[in-house]
């Protein structure tokens, strides 16, 4: 049979499931293939007119029997390919191509008619392509086949291609086999296998290297000395890769393998089926056999957990439970008895149980078991190494030093016993609530020292990989995601094995074998050594892998040449010892034989490039990373890492790094929660984040390991936040920041959703609380809606041609219920009669049980278009609409599938509701509440009497702008005020400003006591607003306080958007003769004040200057004085040593200012002319001699009294 393309090309933007799904369909009479619309042109004709070439968006869903159509929106697809309506036995489907955008997205293949059934496979974009490249088909066996496809990020890239056919053998038979049609099996000419894909040992075995031989079924080719490999084709000294099993009797990932002696126990793992107990299997290495151990009082199964090996009992701890459970569970498997039983925990922080951790690693070492990091369902991802006592059945965490590695998610973590050393690689790791990431780090972990070290980057990051220690490389099987144009669109690449010299610390690539007949592109597999070679078990390509493969590393006794040994990349390290090319294991005991000790003479080499990004210690972010990197010494500035500081600022140890908390690095709500100065909020992206409060840094350890957080997490809720996985609704969830897996039923973190649902287990999800009600088979009212509700839901009608019915969980064959026996979902024709059940069509009457059809067509086929339901004669129950869907004008409540309208109360201030809450719309400004029965704030009166009014103050203006979104229903507004002065008219002034024929009209009322029986006035009756003034006579009218008379407005039927304004005024005559009068008088009093203010003030300042003169007069009265007499004779001449008329001494009597009479020129006269001075007194500062000073000295009051100013000018003597 000729095969059928499913092609989808994926260009634009994702439209959302509400809006627009598509479950491809078809109708093979139309060219080109039109959905639901007219393709009798050349071109489909769309209606409505939506812009698409295929009107693809017409239709829900419908069956595909034959079709080959391209898309050109990208959208959530689904397709069913049905060969029983033809009588068909088995589909075959073959990935041709598949390039999609999100290493998120799966494409989903289904043995059966919906997402209930078996699952054949989930491939991811890389999977799909090696699936494509090796031609890989998937077997339907019912007969019908469902694919799905869903991806919620837009990218422009080329898309899919699958093809279809039915009845025929596994890949044709590959042309070496002829095809029985009838049970589908081939048989084989020259070639072997279900396709007859692997050639006979005659054709392929070597002559010269091997022979055939009978092995048990099977015929192998048995290679001679120094070759290997499946054709003996391979010398020793190279590496190869080999299929040794294929006949595991699960498919599993993320299962668990402990070697104990020859036998590998694999414990637990994924599968697509839901096994409840335990997957024990046993490997023998010796019988290469399968067997199923009997073990008793197994738990249920689980994966992402991990099992040891310690005195003859099995250990396993953690996983997944169920799917969806972590679980901190600690179980021993007996070998001897093969009986589980449940461990004790004790003495754990104070008792608590030790954390629930999946996609961890462990080690035994001596008496210990080692737990390395994983995922907790409350705390996240974790950095922590808990310890598990056997000699004392203890547990507790390891205190650690030095880097402070990524809290991580599968990675790979390998033991070296002989240095007591771990290295580990790889994980995921969030970078923020919403997101995380794949990373390529190494660490080093001193057991003895329980010190961490950061080691060289390989550059290819990597995830749910494996990794073995073998003669000094770790060899890993390395899957890592990598990027394209689009920094948000991934594609997930599988295709490197990686090898890490742990002595020269250098990354290489390793050749990926052409020639195996299995696929290296796996995650989730397991691996170990046994007897120098490395096994694989297991793995997700898409499919669950049954294999077994066995790599084992070239001979370095194979290279006789120097240069050859030590550049050997062949998967182990070789060394050159005494002219022979040696493993270091094999040069080591060749020395103890030899009894040298030491091994200095060993030669090896370091001299290769090696692949990875180049080191650089700027590139840290951290310092106690940046001080326990093993790369390049570097030292940490304050802020940054760099190879030197300046002097005295650097750090080179990591215990003398300063311990802070960054709250940006937080990305778990409850470890936010438990950070004093932290804060778990929505930042202005609506995404939430952990906010620091204040400035803060402690002496907290490193890792969160606080007795608090770790009791948290045991019951998994604080007050500040929600644990997601404690929330058990799509709406609460989402509320949250969380995401909702609607086909488990789980909230999870949003940066934690790849680790989830590794394997596909997700096919509908959603962050947007708005989409819950989609995702929810029993929330959905409409047979449309249910239809476009995804892959999970069908429409039961209940018979009555009106439209009613229930969509439930089931697919194209029926619904399905839950069926413990078999753990999985079957279908049930109990749930729905024959006949009624519709999963790619609706039936035609959609009146939603409140009316009738004009006919009694069953299904919208015989509609003709532009129609997609027939229309409904008459809507009963108060409902209106093409299908009865909506309560008509003053009802409320939903009418969908038979719901109820009821009348909206409202108190008469309201014409109509909304539809759905029944919240009244009022029509009067300041009438407000459910039911239109409160008066806002500055409104008075009582709604469910009478109505509101707006309380206003004479002499003022207001403004009222009606234009906003909550004043669309307003068409009235009512106003109130009472003039308060007596003997004064009032004004009045109303103006309304709107668009032509909107401004309303008005009327003014006005009650008074003074108007005898009547007490009511009526001024303005329907009047237009849009100028009103009037003016009220205090002669008139009687105002004041004791009158009571009050002003009502009353403004109606306008049309928003509107300005009104609106004043009352109460503004008095003026009496000019009494202003002037009163001016003048003012004026005269203001005058005389003035007047006499200047006066006081005159005589203030006169009396002022009086004082002052007399204050200074006493000081000069008070300073001291003396006389002295100066003879001036005529014809003197000046005198050398002049003798001063004054001293005065300074504080310390080291100095003196020195005062003398000077005579001045008289220009050759005898004295100085007319009018001018002859004298002059000049002062010079001195310093005093010892005999100066004693002159100074004043002497007794007696010789004081005997001198008598005697010669007072001369105190000092020549």
């Amino acid at each position: 049979m000729q095969w059928v393309q499913l092609v989808v090309v994926q260009i634009g933007l994702l439209i959302y499931l509400s809006k627009l799904d598509c479950f491809g369909v078809a109708t093979s009479t139309c060219t080109p293939l039109c959905f639901k619309a007219d393709c009798s042109k050349a071109a489909c004709s769309c209606n409505p007119d939506t812009g698409e070439i295929f009107c693809e968006s017409c239709v829900s869903r419908n069956r595909l029997p034959n079709a080959q159509y391209n898309y050109s929106q990208k959208l959530r697809f689904g397709w069913l390919l049905d060969g029983l309506a033809f009588n068909h036995s088995r589909v075959h489907i073959r990935v041709e191509n598949f390039a999609n955008e999100c290493h998120a997205e799966f494409l989903h293949i289904f043995d059966g008619d919906g997402i209930y059934s078996k699952r054949l496979g989930s491939l991811r974009t890389s999977f799909a392509q090696n699936a494509a490249l090796q031609k890989k088909e998937f077997v339907a066996e019912s007969g019908q086949a469902f694919i799905y496809l869903h991806c919620e990020t837009a990218c422009s890239i080329s898309g899919l291609n699958i093809s279809y056919r039915f009845d025929s053998c596994l890949d044709e038979c590959n042309g070496n086999g002829i095809c029985n049609v009838t049970t589908g099996t081939c048989i084989c000419k020259d070639y072997k296998g279900p396709s007859c894909k692997e050639p006979l040992c005659s054709r392929t075995c070597s002559p010269t290297f091997g022979k055939c031989q009978i092995v048990g079924e099977d015929e192998v080719c048995e290679c001679k000395k120094n070759y290997q490999g499946p054709y003996c084709n391979i010398t020793s000294g190279e590496s190869v890769w080999k299929v040794v099993n294929e006949k595991m009797p699960y498919g599993v990932a993320s299962h668990a393998v402990t070697l104990v002696n020859e036998n590998v126990w694999l414990i637990g793992g994924y599968t697509f089926s839901n096994v409840e107990r335990l997957i024990v299997l046993k490997y023998n290495f010796e019988k290469n056999s399968w067997s199923i151990p009997t073990t008793t009082a197994a738990p249920k199964n689980r994966y992402g957990h991990t099992v040891v090996e310690f005195e003859n009992n099995l250990y396993m701890f953690g996983g997944l439970v169920s799917s969806i459970n972590i679980t901190n569970e600690f179980w021993k498997l007996d070998l001897t008895t093969m009986t589980w039983s449940a461990m004790l925990v004790q003495n754990f922080y104070g008792g608590q149980q030790p954390l629930q951790v999946t996609g961890h690693t462990a080690h035994v070492v001596g008496n210990v078991m080692l737990v390395f990091f994983g995922l907790n369902p409350y705390l996240g991802f974790i950095n922590l190494v808990q310890q598990y006592n056997f000699a004392n059945g203890t547990w507790s965490v390891v205190q650690t030093s030095g880097a402070i590695p990524s809290a991580t998610f599968g990675h790979t973590s390998v033991l070296d016993s002989n240095e007591k050393v771990i290295f580990l690689y790889g994980g995921y790791r969030a970078v923020s609530s919403s997101a995380g990431e794949i990373i390529d780090e190494l660490y080093h972990y001193d057991i003895a020292r329980r010190r961490w070290k950061l080691l060289r980057s390989s550059g290819l990051p990597s995830v749910l990989h494996s990794a073995v220690l073998m003669s000094g490389v770790i060899v890993i099987l390395s899957s890592y995601s990598k990027d394209t144009s689009s920094p948000k669109c991934k594609t997930f690449v599988i295709d490197s094995a990686l090898k890490y010299d742990i002595e020269c610390g250098t990354w290489s690539k390793m050749k990926m074998p052409t020639y195996l007949s299995a696929t290296l592109s796996r995650y989730g597999h397991r691996a170990l050594m046994y007897k120098e070679s490395m096994y694989l078990f297991g793995g997700f390509t898409g499919t669950l892998m049954t294999d077994v493969l066995q790599f084992t590393p070239g001979s370095c006794s194979y290279n006789r040449a120097k240069d050859e040994c030590l550049n050997s990349q062949q998967g182990v390290k070789c060394f050159w010892y005494k002219s022979r090319c040696m493993t270091s294991e094999e040069a080591l005991q060749q020395i103890k034989v030899e009894k040298r000790g030491g091994s200095s003479t060993i030669e090896k080499v370091c001299s290769y490039t090696g692949i990875g990004p180049p080191f650089s210690c700027s590139m840290i972010t951290d310092c106690a990373k940046c001080t326990s990197t093993d790369v390049h010494p570097c030292r940490w500035c304050g802020d940054r890492c760099a190879d030197d500081c300046p002097l005295g600022s650097e750090i080179s140890k990591p215990e003398h790094c300063p311990v802070t908390v960054n709250c940006s690095e937080i990305y778990n709500c409850l470890v936010c929660s438990t950070t004093n100065h932290c804060i778990w909020r929505l930042n202005e992206h609506h995404v939430y984040t952990c906010a620091e409060v204040k400035s803060f840094e402690t002496t907290l350890q490193k890792k969160f390991m606080k007795d608090d957080v770790v009791q948290m997490s045991n019951t998994g809720d604080t007050d500040d936040c929600k644990i997601c996985s404690t929330i058990h609704s799509c709406h609460e969830c989402a509320k949250n920041g969380c995401l909702w897996c609607a086909t488990t039923e789980q909230c999870i973190d949003q940066n934690s959703h790849v680790t989830a649902f590794l394997y596909g287990q997700c096919l509908q999800w959603t962050v947007n609380a708005d989409e819950c009600s989609v995702l929810t088979c029993s929330s959905i009212l409409t047979c449309d809606s249910c239809l476009h509700g995804g892959t999970s839901c069908g429409w039961c009608d209940d018979g009555s041609q009106t439209g009613l019915g229930t969509c439930m969980r089931g697919s194209s064959n029926g619904p399905v219920s839950w069926i413990d026996s078999s753990g999985r979902y079957e279908t049930d024709p109990s749930l729905c009669p024959s006949g009624r059940w519709y999963t790619t069509d609706c039936p035609a009457c959609q009146c939603n049980g409140h009316g009738f059809c004009m006919n009694n067509t069953e299904t919208l086929d015989d509609v003709e278009e532009p129609y997609k339901s027939l229309p409904c004669l008459s809507c009963g129950d108060k409902t209106t609409g093409q299908h009865c869907e909506r309560c008509i004008d003053g009802y409320h409540g939903n009418a969908l599938n038979g719901g109820n309208c009821t009348a909206c109360e409202c108190n008469g201030q309201a014409t109509h509701c909304d539809p759905f809450s029944g919240q009244c719309f009022c029509t009067t400004k300041g009438v407000s509440g459910y039911n239109c029965d409160k008066c806002e704030q500055k409104y008075i009166g009582d709604p469910r009497n009478q109505t509101c009014f707006y309380e206003l103050t004479v002499d003022f203006v207001f403004t009222f702008n009606l234009n906003g979104e909550d004043d669309s229903h307003i068409t009235r507004i009512n106003f109130v005020t009472r003039p308060p002065k007596e003997n004064t008219d009032v004004s009045f002034k109303l103006t309304c400003t709107g668009l032509l024929n909107s401004q309303g009209k008005v009327n003014l009322t006005v009650t008074s006591a003074a108007f005898g029986i009547n007490k009511v006035r009526r001024f303005l009756i329907g009047s237009v607003c849009h100028e009103v003034e009037r003016r009220f006579s205090a002669e008139e009218f009687s105002f004041g306080t004791d009158a009571n008379t009050t002003f009502f407005v009353f403004l109606y039927d306008f049309k928003t958007p509107i300005i009104i304004q609106i004043s009352f005024a109460q503004t008095p005559s003026v009496d000019w003769m009494k202003f002037f009068v009163t001016f003048a008088l003012c004026f005269f009093i203001l005058l005389v004040v003035a007047f006499a203010l200047w006066k006081i003030k005159q005589r203030f300042d006169v009396y002022r200057r009086r004082q002052r003169m007399f204050v200074e007069m006493a000081q000069m009265a008070s300073r001291p004085f003396g006389l002295v007499q100066l003879q001036l004779p005529v014809n003197s001449s000046p005198r050398k040593c002049p003798k001063p008329i004054a001293i005065e001494p300074c504080h310390d009597y080291r100095a003196a200012v020195v005062t003398f009479a000077v005579r001045l020129p008289t220009g050759g006269g005898p004295v100085v002319p007319n009018g001018q001075s002859g004298l002059a007194v000049a002062s010079a500062l001195c310093l005093l001699t010892p005999s100066q000073l004693a002159q100074l000295q004043t002497p007794p009051q007696a010789v004081q009294r005997k001198r008598k100013f005697k010669s007072p000018s001369c105190l000092f003597s020549n």
